[in-house]
């Protein structure tokens, strides 16, 4: 579905105009900048978390903390 005016734009086109296609590559750059986080990476096998330094797996939640419960300065149930 070409529109017959089709040939007329791109003959139209500065091709030979320095300036267009640094525009052109800007204008590369900006679009390839908006649309590589709406890309999903790949997941790699190797490791489990790729950001951490010591590999450790990012889902791995931390071990809660266990504190006393004190009112007073005396204790109201016993810690584990």
């Amino acid at each position: 579905m070409m529109d017959a005016r089709w040939p007329s734009l791109v003959g139209t086109l500065p091709l030979n105009d320095w300036q267009f296609w640094i525009a052109t590559l800007l204008a590369l750059g900006a679009v390839a900048l908006v649309v590589r986080p709406l890309i999903p990476r790949k997941k790699s096998t190797k490791s489990a978390c790729p950001g951490c330094p010591s590999g450790e797996a990012a889902s791995k939640p931390p071990r809660p903390k266990h504190v006393d419960l004190t009112i007073g300065g005396k204790r109201v149930r016993n810690g584990r």
